[in-house]
């Protein structure tokens, strides 16, 4: 049985819409459901208010509308969409950007992929010089196009709109005759015995074969998915390097993979600055996809 927020003494007064619609966001991204009541009493807001804020995130097709609240539309069919996983967590994600981008050497070439924590760390390595980016992910792709010391490699396939990336079998030619220095990858969980999970299988398939073509393997997700499964694991904790995440990752769970011989860097949120703010204007092209189709 879901939790109610109210057990967990949660007060959120004073929140503006859109960070009331992110907080809803957020809920959904470790609960099958939310009730309106629930919300209403955390917000401190009239459940009026609340039935306005859901009817705004159902219309965006964010989440689905059932009697006295809203659930978490299915991951296979919806994923979350991209500019939604975008606000969730973002001064962590961030911060865990800014904190990856210092392993990154000028000189070499890495691999991202179409994570929203890889998005963020895109716009970190604008600033490298004689840098190779390879990726599956179109706005990662697009973040970097015009970054005068960084060439981008983007690999063929299959549009995925969810994620805005490309995948399936024409990207193992090319990745199958590359060396790359290092990778990052975004995940939906973590396991010591499984590795690092994610759901969608082609885009698991994308990963594993990245993966094999990356000298050293760098995991990047923020405290929250830590204690998480997933269906499909992409690489084992044995090819896992390193890992950046935030200060609220478990302590133990991080032991656990520190002892393992894996590096743990843990990163404070960071706010948003002038680069971060090319997002919306980058979303716009899944939007004008969309309106095309």
């Amino acid at each position: 049985m879901t939790e109610p927020i109210g057990a967990r003494r949660l007060r959120l007064p004073e929140l503006k819409r859109a960070e009331r619609l992110q907080r809803v966001l957020e809920l959904l991204d470790s609960r099958d459901d939310v009730q309106v009541s629930e919300l209403s009493e955390a917000f401190a807001v009239s459940e009026v208010t609340v039935r306005h804020d859901l009817a705004q995130l159902a219309h965006q097709g964010l989440v689905a509308r059932v009697r006295g609240g809203v659930r978490a539309l299915p991951r296979a069919q919806s994923e979350l969409a991209f500019e939604a996983r975008l606000r969730l967590r973002a001064d962590e994600k961030r911060g865990i950007a800014r904190l990856a981008a210092t392993l990154v050497v000028e000189g070499e070439s890495v691999a991202l992929d179409s994570s929203t924590s890889a998005y963020y760390l895109a716009l970190e390595l604008r600033r490298k010089r004689e840098l190779v980016v390879v990726t599956n992910g179109l706005l990662i792709a697009a973040a970097l196009a015009d970054a005068p010391g960084v060439i981008v490699l983007v690999t063929g396939g299959m549009l995925r709109q969810a994620a805005m990336s490309v995948v399936g079998d024409l990207a193992a030619e090319v990745l199958q005759s590359t060396r790359i220095d290092k990778g990052f990858f975004g995940a939906r969980g973590l396991s010591l015995d499984r590795g690092l999970l994610d759901l969608n299988p082609d885009e698991v398939r994308f990963k594993q074969q990245m993966v094999a073509a990356c000298e050293r393997v760098i995991g990047l997700f923020d405290g929250s998915k830590w204690q998480r499964s997933a269906l499909l694991s992409f690489v084992p904790a044995e090819r896992v390097h390193a890992i950046v995440t935030d200060a609220s990752a478990p302590a133990e769970l991080v032991a656990g993979w520190r002892e393992r011989g894996v590096e743990v860097h843990t990163a404070q949120p960071a706010a948003s600055r002038s680069n971060s703010e090319r997002v919306p204007d980058l979303l716009r092209a899944r939007e004008d996809l969309g309106a095309a189709r």
